[in-house]
């Protein structure tokens, strides 16, 4: 009987995992590519205000915190809203790529997400603004 019940409680679990895993896949595809535009930002600054937290007075400080690992973003010029930034595919994450338009503007081509106040933008494609 006590074998039954773990066999239950694993069976169960395995169930719940592909259940949210396929919810998941699922919400991916139904996603739609978007477009936006915004100032790459190192977050850290940016949301606890430090050292003028943007511009390109604070772009040498920027370059640093995204080189250092910390989170990198972008705020969205129509909207004002801030993005933490990743790309669509590997395990590897935006900041090697992003750091050489820290305090630019660029164009950003992917999809959003948006989940526990968290906005999160998975880029395919990354352009300079002029």
């Amino acid at each position: 009987m006590k074998k039954f019940k773990l066999f239950i409680i694993a069976f169960l679990s395995v169930v719940s995992v592909l259940a949210v895993s396929a919810q998941s896949k699922k919400a991916m595809k139904e996603m739609k590519e978007v477009t936006i535009t915004g100032e790459v930002i190192d977050q850290k600054c940016y949301l606890t205000g430090m050292n003028g937290a943007r511009g390109e007075a604070h772009k040498e400080c920027a370059i640093s915190c995204i080189k250092g690992g910390l989170p990198v973003g972008v705020l969205e010029d129509k909207t004002e809203k801030v993005y933490t930034v990743v790309p669509k595919g590997g395990m590897k994450g935006a900041n090697e790529e992003l750091v050489q338009y820290a305090a630019q503007k660029v164009k950003l081509t992917g999809m959003t997400a948006k989940k526990g106040g968290q906005n999160l933008f998975i880029y395919s494609k990354v352009e300079p603004v002029q």
